[in-house]
């Protein structure tokens, strides 16, 4: 486990200099000190399909860490060309969605075998339930999503989708896989940050250093938990 203490301690100092250098300034150079900590998790994750014989979810789950790299990136620009703030907040949603995609068809196509159809379909039916929740309710939180409320009730499905899927995978499994766990955990996580995340975008006033560092240290905590999780699956 030498290597994944390595690329996770280093991940956490690069985070902190991402942090430091994102609450001075929005700037290109946080943007690719954003980049090297994603790949740092795309790392982890490939480390981890080299080391497990579940091959084919493993493929599926790095393609999903890639897709938080490009979505890293994207939601990042959207901060140093403003003018572009559409444009890269879509693609980042995009990018995301597609990655949380991957994440939902590895585990169903690696353990869902011959089991009642409903461990699919209540949680799929259970993310999307949440997502209508977080866009009927804008008006009580103050958000606005504007152009964006489709595109954000979209990426809503599949993240939520992805969270419920990791739980009824592990509850499928007798609650014994505890990759399946780490993946739960990682969801789990991957929505508090985009909670925070929802609330930074699409409401005023919470662009603060605490909202920034929240949203990054759960986020990253997400994608590393779900990287690791390859090793145990």
């Amino acid at each position: 486990m030498i290597v994944p203490i390595i690329l996770m301690s280093v991940g956490g100092l690069s985070l902190v200099w991402f942090l430091i250098e994102k609450i001075k300034a929005y700037s290109i150079k946080a943007v690719c000190i954003k980049a090297f900590t994603s790949l740092l998790f795309i790392a982890l994750g490939i480390y981890g399909l080299c080391n497990t014989h579940l091959k084919f979810l493993g493929i599926f789950i790095v393609i999903g860490l890639v897709c938080g790299l490009v979505g890293d990136i994207l939601l990042d620009l959207k901060y140093v060309y403003r003018e572009k703030d559409y444009a890269f907040t879509l693609g980042g949603f995009i990018a995301f969605g597609v990655g949380h995609i991957f994440y939902i068809l590895g585990m169903i196509l690696e353990f869902y075998h011959d089991q009642s159809v409903l461990y699919v379909i209540i949680p799929v039916g259970i993310g999307m339930l949440i997502a209508l929740g977080t866009i009927l309710t804008e008006k009580i939180l103050k958000t606005n999503y504007g152009r964006l409320k489709m595109p954000a009730f979209g990426y809503a499905i599949t993240l939520f989708s992805m969270v419920a899927v990791a739980f009824s995978m592990w509850m499928m499994s007798d609650f014994a896989n505890q990759g399946l766990l780490l993946v739960f955990i990682g969801g789990i996580l991957f929505a508090v940050s985009d909670l925070i995340l929802n609330m930074t975008y699409f409401s005023e006033g919470h662009e603060k250093p605490f909202d920034i560092i929240s949203n990054s240290i759960t986020y990253y905590a997400a994608q590393f938990i779900i990287a690791l999780a390859i090793l145990f699956l």
